[in-house]
């Protein structure tokens, strides 16, 4: 025998008072051998108990595990030498090695979970309750392994583990299963509450789902937060403190914050700071991150949450279901521990044991429990987040600070599908406005439509979800998506237009002329173009002028005039441009008849308002100004823009043969060769192909409201007309690029701006702040390279300056200090807590990575996910020393004499920031080193954005900014060479593209997919620029104003009490914006946000005043009393706050009579008909049936209320139940009653109850299998503008029982008749109800708006549901021409 090897361990037998380090002893026989024992001894190194083993055949290898006892002292990491003994027959054998002290105390938690999806490859239906036979889905067979189940089979699986062993622990998470699973089974209740009790199921989240919280309005985020805290705690009696958003990809900075403000105390996930399977999946070395998996995440607010990043990804724990054995298992469970505590900040390691839809692990329990028979350290338990946090705060460690930028993650998700990004931000847009205006109309007496919105941000909450408004759907989701999104704009829509009713009612809106009521949703008095309809019956006025309040005449333009027979106007669109509407308030246009005027007529005469006209054809070049603004375009050159110059400071913005708006097609690769996720991630193969150099036609028109450009031209099978207007008297340049035909498949459109701004960098509005990015590579090789860096951008992206290091050696009041150099994403290198100076950094924009002086650095993309621009270095360190080592002498003497030093990059970063770039090196980036006594002092410098330094140092710097503001195009990247790009559409086909699951596969008329988006595309984007950085340039509010447009509508003359112009509140000063404004209950809820990254002292004023405020939490729970200052409530911010006010109105707010569903009877099941979240009200009672041969269950629960009442059974003829009712309930809030019945005969039986607000509510015994044969005609519809068409669906019931439920018109979002709109469907839904055999035809109306362009297409189809079965009719075709 011979020992071959002695290898120390972290694991330790008990007894748990002593415990033994196990050295582990590898001998082998070279022959037969009776049974021996196995010790280690050493200088402080001792074996209480040899460890015994059985004999050896000849040639057989073991490994034996021997408890040894240290003498103390002995740190952790010690090395000792040792002598491996085994006492045999034959005498001892020996061998000497060395193994490391190692340390107890270890815990890994095993946190069973699973991770659900309520939509994506499948549908809502699919993933929740029914288990479907899939047609030919690619991939299908990866997609259900043995381990996934249902939603209801998930839970109840989870449940039963737990009531069949006490170890079980698990967590729930997500309102999309949650809500379903409680309202079906109820009878579960007790049992999930009773562990919820016990601390076996943990409640996380805290949110309706898991949304991509980059996509989406900070709104949006803190209405999913209250959605899923309500339901957890309040109806599920839950405590959820941790959010759990594993899989979504990237994250806002703005998040930590807002969970902490709503009461959450920890987070966890998967994807942020590095690629997204993280550095251990994308380099092997776990070790590459530069801090803990437990930190402190910050927001540009200076909130943090304690967070844990699952740094193996959310499976890491499945690795352990996927072993045969329980010994092949207890070794993938210690291998994974011993991989994770690498990077552990303290002795305690989470493991998730999950995937993606999975049952139960079979090994968890029995590892719980076999691992602690074995070893008293490190302990391997099941465990909840909260056990595992409490662990980690009970080390009382200092977490490190980050604030990071958790992005870019999938950076396709930015882009595909971008209608789906469109209309999220449309319809948040809209929400928002008709609560702030909703808000003001019910001080005023108008009823609130709490219902209406409350579902219409419940919509949103569903398709903010990280495989919905990011794109990777299959094609059949994305129509169910479509359908929620079209139901969200209606709600939005009517709410808003109810809201400006609402004010008009009470204006005084007499005078000559139709009445138009102008609204500012915006806290701050604005002006900018409205747009709006006016009619007039026969006869009409020869001409119109638009005057205001005062009589002055509002420039205004016709895009579309209508006529009667007898030449009179019938109607016209019309922009008009306001100068100053006030804050959330309103102004009173009126429409004035006039005589017409001669076609001579000088537009604008002083002597009386001219009348409105057309847009005019101005002759000469192809150059259009305003005030502000003068933009060129070339014919020669695609029509692309070749100068913009701002007037103001006679700056050209672009580069010296650069171009502007122009349009690049790039060529991109289906799925990534080696990651493939074709939907998710950008896939160039190259440099696209752009305009330039095609043919195009340009021309310029003019008319009082402002001055446009518009050109034409195509590429391949595309049209694109691009529209550039100045409006009179604005400050940005709006575009409208209109995309027809097809841009073909695995293609990418994006529209760049060659900009000339020497050392600028890219900066991005994120939620409620601004941050630094990285320059990016738009023109790689996605084979190659795969990290574009294109990142999302809330509503604006810029190149400017976050924050700056200007250099003053030798300055003075003459000779004032260099410009210096921009930075905007930094590594703070340093051993000490650098908690306040990444606060600091944050609140100017600068997200920052805090890491070791000897540990791993931050900006290697073949691991991190982004890349710093500047190394921030304190105190004396190994890595300063490294750095002035490398460097001329005199930087350590400006750094002994001033304490803070800059040190420049050894190369230029053109020449190293490159794709797949490492700057890692100490001089690759530059570095400002500051001594630890001169770090307060830098700390204070940062209020201003600005460091100084005792330096002389020729820099490139630009103090100007441009930005570009987008419509739900969030998608950008900037190259170093100054190009701005957003990305507008692509055409993917990697999966899921494609992919169908019920019935027919449906396509676009040219039999192409939905994702490849072969439909007219209109995007709208704005540019806007100033001097000084983006805060003195002012893109916040530039955002916000072309975002949130001043909203104008025809009113009837009234004669209101209040006058025609008239602010109704206001937030004060400027860096300080409203975001939101909503009764609660008797309140007013505000919440504002500071912009700048400076102190402010609030002021917020409400009409008739604000009375008794607090301060409250994002969800508006009041926490401490706030300050009055007569009616208005004063506020202090700190540099990129977030506050919420709750405070009474004078008068109670009014609410609107409870509103329903427009279809009854409201299925139960919504989720069967891939209906999203819940009915309006969201169910606070419901019933459903379920069956077995020969009997019934009906069941009523309910949530929020009480709810009493009568069951009502429809019974198909020849079938008979018993006992024959009545079936009354009368429950509690959370209560639930069964009615078990005996049931004679076959038949559908329909089960029905009224809910508190008026609707009747219907479940069916036995779903429908089949669908009415649905057809919608004619093929194919051409309109001209201003001409109507019907479409009509026929519907028949081929079945023998009857069938009822809805009809849905899909179209893309652009079809729904918002104010841009040039189709307008309607009705959008529609409720039928046929008996069997019957047959019926429901209408619908297409309307071109009377401005509609030629040339477009689009399409629609109907989506009917009936008893939980879904049917979809093929596409038709929708095309605008020309004028009859």
């Amino acid at each position: 025998m011979r020992i071959t090897a002695i290898e120390g361990t972290d694991l330790f037998h008990g007894p748990a008072a002593a415990p033994r380090q196990v050295v582990r002893v590898t001998v082998a026989a070279t022959g037969t051998t009776n049974p021996f024992r196995v010790r280690v001894e050493g200088a402080r190194v001792r074996t209480p108990e040899a460890a015994v083993t059985t004999g050896l055949a000849a040639g057989e290898q073991r490994t034996v595990e021997v408890g040894v006892l240290v003498s103390a002292p002995a740190a952790e990491g010690t090395p000792l030498r040792v002598t491996a003994i085994a006492d045999t027959d034959a005498g001892p054998v020996t061998a000497d090695g060395e193994f490391r002290v190692a340390a107890t105390g270890w815990t890994m938690w095993m946190v069973s979970h699973f991770h659900y999806d309520p939509v994506w490859w499948n549908t809502q239906r699919g993933f929740t309750e029914v288990w479907q036979q899939l047609p030919d889905v690619p991939k299908a067979d990866k997609l259900r392994p043995a381990f996934v189940r249902t939603a209801f089979d998930l839970v109840r699986a989870h449940l039963d583990a737990a009531r069949l062993d006490d170890d079980y622990r698990f967590v729930l998470a997500e309102i999309d299963y949650l809500k379903p699973y409680w309202d079906v089974f109820p009878e579960d209740r007790d049992d999930l509450r009773r562990m919820l009790r016990e601390g076996r199921v943990e409640l996380v989240g805290g949110m309706y789902n898991e949304p991509n919280t980059n996509l989406t309005h900070p709104e949006s985020t803190i209405r999913n937060t209250g959605f899923g805290l309500a339901y957890q705690r309040d109806v599920l009696d839950g405590d959820p403190r941790t959010a759990w958003m594993v899989d979504v990809f990237g994250h806002d900075p703005a998040f930590p914050g807002l969970m902490a403000d709503a009461g959450l105390t920890s987070g966890s996930w998967a994807r942020g700071p590095f690629h997204h399977i993280g550095p251990r999946r994308h380099t092997g070395d776990i070790a590459r991150m530069q801090f803990p998996s437990e930190f402190e995440w910050i927001s540009p607010s200076g909130r943090g949450l304690v967070t844990a990043y699952m740094a193996n990804h959310y499976v890491a724990g499945w690795d352990v279901e996927r072993k045969e054995t329980l010994e092949e298992a207890l070794a993938e469970a210690y291998a994974q521990y011993r991989t994770l505590r690498q990077v552990a900040a303290t002795r305690n390691v989470m493991l998730p044991v999950g995937h993606d839809h999975n049952i139960p692990s079979r090994w968890c329990t029995e590892i719980h429990r076999e691992w602690a028979k074995r070893y008293v350290w490190p302990r391997f338990t099941m465990g909840l987040p909260r056990d595992f946090f409490a662990a980690v705060r009970a080390e009382s460690p200092t977490l490190s600070p980050q604030t990071r930028d958790m992005n870019p993650v999938y950076t396709g998700k930015d882009v595909s599908y971008i209608d789906t990004k469109q209309a999220q931000r449309a319809i948040e847009t809209i929400v928002l406005d008709a609560e702030r205006l909703g808000t003001l109309a019910a001080l005023l007496g108008t009823g609130y439509p709490r219902a209406q919105l409350d579902k219409a941000w419940r919509l949103l909450a569903y398709g903010a979800h990280h495989d919905a408004v990011t794109g990777t759907e299959s094609d059949q989701v994305y129509l169910d998506l479509l359908a929620g999104w079209r139901e969200a704009f209606e709600l939005g829509a009517a709410a808003r237009r109810s809201a400006v009713d609402g004010l008009a009612a009470r204006v005084d809106t007499r005078g000559p002329g139709q009445a138009v009521l102008v609204a500012n949703p915006l806290s701050w008095a604005r002006g900018g173009a409205a747009r709006f309809e006016v009619s007039f019956p026969a006869p009409g006025p020869l001409a119109v002028t638009v005057v205001d309040d005062t009589g002055a005449e509002v420039p205004a333009v016709a895009s579309a005039e209508t006529r009667h027979p007898d030449g009179t106007l019938a109607a016209l669109t019309l922009s008009a441009v306001a100068h100053d509407v006030p804050a959330l308030g309103y102004q009173v246009w009126h429409v004035r008849p006039t005589a017409a005027a001669a076609p001579s007529a000088a537009s604008g005469s002083a002597a009386a308002p001219a009348p409105v006209t057309v847009w005019r054809a101005a002759a000469g070049e192809s150059v259009i100004r305003n005030d502000r603004f003068e933009v060129r375009a070339d014919a020669a050159r695609g029509g692309a823009l070749t100068s913009i110059v701002d007037r103001d400071t006679g700056r050209e913005l672009l580069r010296s043969g650069g171009l502007g708006g122009e349009l690049v097609v790039q060529e991109e690769y289906p799925d990534h060769p080696h990651w493939g996720e074709g939907p998710w991630h950008l896939l160039p193969k190259g440099p696209g192909r752009g305009l330039d150099g095609r043919p195009a036609t340009v021309r310029a028109e003019h008319s009082p409201a402002g001055r446009r450009l518009i050109t034409e031209t195509t590429i391949d099978d595309l049209r694109i007309t691009r529209e550039v207007t100045l409006w009179t008297g604005g400050d940005r340049i709006d575009f409208h690029t209109h995309v027809d035909g097809s841009i073909g498949q695995d293609r990418l459109l994006r529209v760049r701006f060659d900009l000339d701004l020497p050392g600028a960098l890219p900066v991005s509005e994120v939620g409620f702040a601004a941050i630094g990015r990285s320059f990016g590579f738009p023109d790689l090789d996605a084979a190659a390279s795969l990290w574009t860096l294109d990142n999302p951008a809330h509503t604006w992206a810029a190149l400017s300056t976050t924050a700056r290091i200007r250099f003053t050696a030798g300055s003075s009041a003459a000779a004032p200090a260099a410009p210096g150099v921009a930075f905007g994403v930094a590594e703070v290198v340093s051993d000490r807590d650098s908690r306040e100076l990444m606060v600091a950094l944050v609140r100017q924009g600068v997200t920052a990575t805090a890491a070791r002086p000897d540990g791993p650095r931050y900006g290697a993309l073949d691991a991190d996910s982004n890349l710093p621009d500047i190394r921030i270095v304190v105190g004396d360190n190994t890595f300063s020393a490294a750095v002035l080592a490398a460097a001329d002498p005199s930087f350590a003497e400006v750094l002994a004499t001033t304490g803070r030093v800059y040190v420049p990059p050894a190369r230029p970063l053109d020449e190293t920031w490159v794709p797949d770039a490492d700057l890692r090196g100490p001089r690759d980036l530059p570095v400002l080193i500051v001594t630890a006594e001169a770090l307060p002092g830098l700390i204070a410098d940062l209020d201003d954005a600005e460091i100084t330094v005792d330096q002389s140092l020729n820099s490139e710097f630009t103090d100007y900014s441009v930005a570009l503001v987008n419509h739900g195009t969030p998608g950008f990247v900037a190259a170093r060479d100054g190009s701005l790009h957003l990305s507008l559409m692509r055409a993917c086909t990697g999966w899921p593209s494609g992919v169908w699951i019920d019935g027919p596969r449906r396509t676009v008329p040219d039999g192409s997919g939905f994702a490849l988006q072969h439909w007219t595309h209109t995007f709208r984007y704005s540019l806007t620029a100033g001097p000084g950085d983006w805060r003195r340039a002012g893109f916040v509010r530039a955002g916000q104003e072309s975002n949130h447009p001043l909203i104008a509508a025809p009113v009837p003359a009234t004669p209101g009490d209040l006058p025609p112009r008239l602010s109704l509140g206001s937030v004060e000063p400027a860096n300080a914006v409203l975001s939101a404004l909503k009764p609660d209950r008797d309140q007013i809820t505000a919440r504002i946000y500071e912009t700048s990254g400076t102190p402010a002292r609030a002021r917020i004023r409400l009409h008739g005043g604000l009375h008794d405020p607090a301060l409250a939490d994002v969800l508006g729970e009041p926490q401490a009393p706030a300050t009055s200052d007569g009616d208005d409530v004063t506020v202090d911010l700190a540099p990129a706050d977030i506050v919420t006010i709750a405070a009474l109105p004078a008068t109670p707010p009014a609410v609107a009579v409870p509103a329903t569903e427009p279809v009854q009877p409201v299925f139960t099941r919504y989720w069967l008909h891939n209906k999203g979240p819940a009915p309006l009200h969201n169910l606070p009672v419901t019933v459903h049936v379920s069956t077995t041969p020969g009997s019934a269950r009906i069941t009523v629960s309910t949530s929020t209320v009480a709810a009493s009442g009568t069951v009502d059974l429809d019974l198909p003829p020849g079938v008979t139940v018993s006992p024959g009712g009545p079936y009354t309930y009368d429950l509690p809030a959370g209560g639930h009653q069964h009615f078990d019945l005996a049931v004679t005969g076959e038949g559908r039986i329909a089960a029905r109850i009224r809910d508190p607000y008026g609707q009747l509510l219907e479940d069916v015994t036995d779903i429908a299998t089949t669908g009415p044969d649905a057809d919608l005609s004619p093929a194919s519809v051409s309109l001209a503008p201003g001409s109507t068409a019907v479409l009509s669906l026929h519907l028949h019931n081929p079945a023998d029982a009857p069938l009822r439920g809805e009809a849905q018109l899909l179209s893309p979002y652009g079809t729904w008749g918002d104010t841009p709109d040039d189709l307008d469907v309607q009705p959008w839904i529609q409720g039928w109800d046929l008996p069997a055999g019957a047959a019926t035809t429901l209408s619908f109306t297409v309307r071109a708006a009377a401005d509609a362009r030629p040339g477009a297409h689009w399409w629609a189809l109907a989506r009917v549901t009936a008893l939980g079965h879904v049917t979809y009719t093929a596409a038709v075709a929708l095309t605008t021409t020309t004028a009859a």
